[in-house]
């Protein structure tokens, strides 16, 4: 056995939304991974509009600025990374299934009955989630197309594509939850999706239109109680909330009594403070 230390080895990811495009580079080690930048560009409204069957790229050279924005800080070193799209682009649903085989085709089949473009045109992936069951999630194949062709132009070598809510999910998934009724709130810009937990087993996949403006933190505790109440009975609920305005919204449910925490945790030190509500961080450090 070699004696020399291994290198760390760094993966880079990088996030779109309406509002900004976001950027990290994450190292893995021998210990927990660690980021090791991060960067973030504002986009002006209307620049970039998520959606899951227009074209999302509407003013595609100021998000080519911002995308060059972020690679520059983050050192200018960046060949490849994992591209990660906006909540608000794709159809999300809980499904059940006899076999992993079959998976695939009753999502599509599932999906493909709230879809306001035609099934073909659409990309359907599973996050599994054991039991019979997976978080699946349809884009359409031309939204795909743009945000790959962005990375593309900018000299980038793409290592894998998803979407920020699975992302997310998924590393919410790796922490205990307990017998606790649990509700994840997933926050993008424009979209934001609930995921019930009870008994230790994802219950209920809810996806929703965010609301901004007065009253948003009430708005979201209900439809958080509404979707505990979906997944069981009982006078126990804890939340866990990440992305955009996440912790504000904290402050203010902590400040309602409602019992609520982050997923994972963030260092802030020399990060920028965007660093700490970045949903989509959560795969890579989980």
């Amino acid at each position: 056995m070699s004696s020399m230390v291994r290198p760390l080895a760094s993966r880079f990811l990088l996030a779109f939304d309406a509002g900004s495009v976001s950027g990290a580079e994450v190292s893995r080690g021998l210990g927990r991974p660690q980021v090791r930048a991060f960067a973030s560009a504002p986009l002006a409204p209307g620049a970039l509009v998520p959606s899951p069957f227009d074209r999302n790229l509407r003013r595609a050279e100021e998000v080519r600025a911002a995308l060059a924005r972020v690679l520059q800080g983050l050192g200018g070193k960046v060949r490849s990374a994992c591209l990660l799209l906006p909540e608000a682009v794709a159809r999300l649903a809980l499904v059940e299934h006899t076999t992993n085989a079959s998976a695939v085709e009753y999502a599509r089949f599932r999906l493909a009955q709230g879809l306001p473009y035609p099934a073909a045109e659409a990309v359907t992936e599973l996050l599994p989630l054991g039991r019979g069951r997976s978080a699946a999630a349809a884009v359409r194949k031309s939204v795909i197309a743009e945000y790959e062709a962005l990375a593309a132009g900018a000299g980038l070598e793409q290592e894998r594509l998803d979407l920020t809510p699975l992302a997310a999910l998924a590393a919410l998934l790796r922490q205990a939850v307990g017998p606790t009724r649990t509700v994840d709130l997933i926050l993008g810009d424009l979209a934001y999706c609930l995921a019930a937990h009870h008994g230790g087993h994802l219950k209920v996949l809810r996806q929703r239109r965010r609301d901004p403006g007065p009253g948003e933190p009430e708005r979201l505790r209900d439809e958080a109680q509404r979707t505990a109440g979906l997944a069981g009975s009982g006078n126990d609920l804890r939340l866990r909330v990440v992305g955009v305005g996440a912790t504000a919204l904290l402050t203010w449910l902590r400040g309602a009594g409602v019992a609520a925490g982050g997923g994972w945790p963030v260092p802030v030190g020399e990060l920028p403070a965007e660093a700490a509500e970045a949903a989509w961080l959560g795969e890579a450090l989980a």
